[in-house]
């Protein structure tokens, strides 16, 4: 049986709260978003049922999965580390590190076996057109249905998000809720899933790697779907948004 799926969004980013924080190279997680991921920790109640966490090479990403399922990570569990989680974006906020850079500022619980030299470089596979995100999104998905581990915790970014779960539509503008900084939402892999004629709402179905929300995701998350797509008051309240909107609102965003 495919596992469950447990998928997160880092904490706040100094990108998050800077005048051109765009600009901001691979940034760390605040202070707020340090708390942020304790509360996450203390609010997810499946820590002993987790048995693989993956992670976002970004720095946010790691430390928000370091922070937020310590407990997994006490009793052995290791991180690995997924340029395919990385965000949907080619800003310097949204460009990873040097390997050498991480694997010193994260020497314990982390795999880097998959991060390989210029990872970050946003081309081919990696690049941030809508074809390559969905691409790139439905070789995740199918990478993760294939593992033997029951539950699995992703930490990965607010847009990407959208590309993995499949609520995007095939200009890239995302159909569902913006993701909160520290949310986390539960999926299972939809049984018997097959590709639809836009080749998106059910994403890869021919191996049936399509994701739907859990009902007990949905209902612990019942005031998010009432709510605006995105916090920030200078984002649109639409709950559709391109990949041209997303790069204006990283500039516009403080």
């Amino acid at each position: 049986m495919p596992p469950l799926l447990h998928v997160m969004r880092h904490g706040q980013g100094f990108h998050n709260i800077s005048d051109n924080g765009h600009d901001i190279r691979d940034p760390e997680l605040t202070d707020k978003g340090r708390e942020q991921c304790r509360e996450r920790r203390e609010a997810f109640e499946r820590h002993d049922k987790v048995e693989l966490l993956l992670a976002s090479p970004l720095r946010r990403a790691l430390q928000t999965c370091a922070i937020a399922f310590a407990p997994s990570v006490e009793r052995g569990l290791t991180i690995i580390a997924l340029p395919t989680a990385e965000e949907a974006s080619n800003a310097p906020c949204d460009t990873g590190s040097e390997i050498e850079l991480l694997k010193a500022e994260f020497p314990e619980h982390v795999d880097f076996d998959h991060v390989k030299h210029g990872w970050w470089v946003h081309e081919g596979e990696y690049a941030f057109e809508p074809k390559a995100l969905i691409s790139r999104a439905a070789k995740l998905r199918r990478w993760i249905k294939a593992r033997p581990e029951k539950e699995v915790v992703l930490v990965s970014h607010g847009f990407f998000n959208h590309f993995l779960t499949g609520d995007v539509d095939a200009e890239g503008n995302q159909t569902t809720p913006w993701w909160k900084e520290a949310e986390l939402r539960t999926y299972r892999f939809r049984e018997g899933a097959s590709i639809t004629a836009d080749g998106l709402s059910e994403i890869d179905g021919e191996d049936g790697a399509a994701l739907e929300e859990t009902p007990e995701s949905l209902m612990r998350l019942k005031d998010r779907r009432r709510a605006s797509v995105v916090d920030n008051k200078n984002r649109p309240e639409e709950r559709k948004e391109s990949l041209d909107s997303f790069r204006t609102d990283r500039e516009a965003a403080t």
